[in-house]
């Protein structure tokens, strides 16, 4: 069957448009009749359906907030329907260097969703700016990944294929090249120069690990956990609120600090305290209070049966008091908690209902996953809970609701584990070192 806008693929779904060309194949936006949303088709037309099949089956098993959720298998033509990410993909971009903190986020969300891939025995084979797309919220998706060597693709582009090395490597290869890009608006390849020789003002760390990233040598490559490592303190700094074109500017993300300082001393060299003298016995404005955090009533650990009960309920105050203390899993042997729970996480009691609309979560490991689920009376599984917000854990993360919830119990209910790098027999778990909730 010939793909064309109008006609209707698998029964359901209705061609609207070209998206883009891949490989040896195309990707079409279409809109699935049945669940009324806009989706994903993605053709492998020199392919195999049965190969196409038992592909998309085993892809289909991974699901991470970092990867665009699969839907459907198509026999005639060949092919997969996959989520749409309606804010299109980073090779439909264009302005330069990100913000390195921007651009640290975005390289540890991908790293996250390419860890996630490997510990299925699963590699992408053709990360680059066609295959990340950017949803909603713009936070970057990898496409479902091809499997060159079963659905025809022709793999990741030329700038963004390494020279050699394994396919995990080759990912972590293609992950590095594409960060090369965001820091520095440049196209990489393995005889580009450093980083900071194109852009001034990043930061060393990034320079070496982007420098390690496009060798040659497969075996000196940095982990997807040595990424996230690295950039985790870089992404977590806020980017403030700019105008168009700010950030072009050199170690643009320090301008905004820069600036304040030169305002204040512009302020005592024209003599503003002359000014406001005359005035003191006028009312003036007070600038608005900053919001403070709701005060945690309780927290506890939260590990419902096939668990035994406990994750460290000796650990659970750490996570409220202003320290550089962390709470933590108990370790497993697998991120996905060894197949054996859903979940486990953290109980917090506010006191009574509460309007919550953003919660801060800092930990010292980022990359794990979670969601946040809340109830007005305390529950004993997962299910009693509602989810409101799904997350990926990165350094400091504030997780903010898409409208305000009010509840009592929030449960942090974690579902994917980061390996610690420990050298132990269960190395995956997750800590957490700080979780605030806010009103706004």
């Amino acid at each position: 069957m010939n793909i064309a806008p109008g006609a209707t693929v698998g029964a359901r779904y209705s061609v609207r448009s070209k998206a883009w060309d891949a490989g040896g194949g195309e990707v079409w936006l279409a809109f699935d009749g049945v669940l009324e949303r806009a989706v994903l088709i993605q053709t492998f037309p020199r392919a195999d359906p049965a190969a196409v099949g038992r592909a998309v089956a085993k892809a289909a098993q991974v699901t991470h907030p970092g990867l665009c959720q699969i839907y459907d298998v198509l026999v005639d033509p060949p092919g997969i329907v996959f989520e749409h990410a309606p804010a299109g993909r980073l090779a439909e971009r264009s302005g330069g260097a990100l913000p390195p903190p921007v651009a640290a986020r975005i390289t540890c969300q991908l790293a996250a969703a390419i860890e996630a891939l490997h510990e299925h025995g699963i590699a992408h084979g053709s990360i680059g700016p066609s295959t990340i797309t950017f949803d909603e919220e713009d936070r970057p998706k990898l496409a479902p990944a091809a499997a060159s060597e079963h659905l025809g693709s022709d793999g990741a582009p030329d700038a963004y294929a390494p020279p050699d090395g394994d396919d995990a490597a080759r990912d972590r290869y293609a992950l590095g090249a594409v960060a090369y890009r965001l820091f520095t608006g440049k196209e990489p390849s393995p005889n580009a120069p450093p980083p900071r020789a194109v852009k001034r003002g990043l930061p060393p760390a990034v320079d070496d690990l982007l420098a390690r990233a496009l060798g040659r040598d497969a075996a000196h490559r940095p982990s997807v956990q040595e990424f996230r490592r690295v950039l985790s303190p870089i992404a977590s700094v806020e980017p403030p609120e700019r105008s168009p074109g700010f950030f072009r500017q050199e170690a643009s993300w320090l301008v905004p600090v820069v600036l304040v300082v030169a305002l204040a001393a512009t302020a005592i060299t024209l003599g503003v305290r002359k000014v406001i003298a005359p005035n003191a016995g006028k009312p003036t404005a007070q600038p608005a209070a900053s919001a403070s955090p709701y005060e945690v009533a309780s927290v506890a650990d939260f590990d419902p049966p096939p668990g035994n009960g406990q994750e460290h309920p000796d650990q659970v105050g750490r996570v409220t008091d202003g320290l550089a203390t962390a709470w933590s899993t108990v370790g497993y042997a697998s991120g996905g908690l060894d197949g054996r729970k859903k979940g486990v996480g953290l109980l917090f009691d506010l006191g009574s209902g509460r309007r919550v609309g953003r919660i801060l979560v800092s930990t010292p490991d980022p990359g794990w996953v979670a969601e946040w689920r809340t109830a007005d009376t305390r529950g004993g599984s997962a299910d009693d809970f509602q989810m409101v917000q799904q997350f990926t854990a990165e350094g400091s993360t504030t997780v903010a609701m898409s409208a305000p919830v009010t509840a009592r119990y929030w449960l942090l209910w974690i579902t994917r584990l980061v390996d610690s790098g420990n050298g132990s027999r269960i190395p995956f778990q997750a800590e957490v070192s700080e979780v605030s909730f806010f009103a706004r």
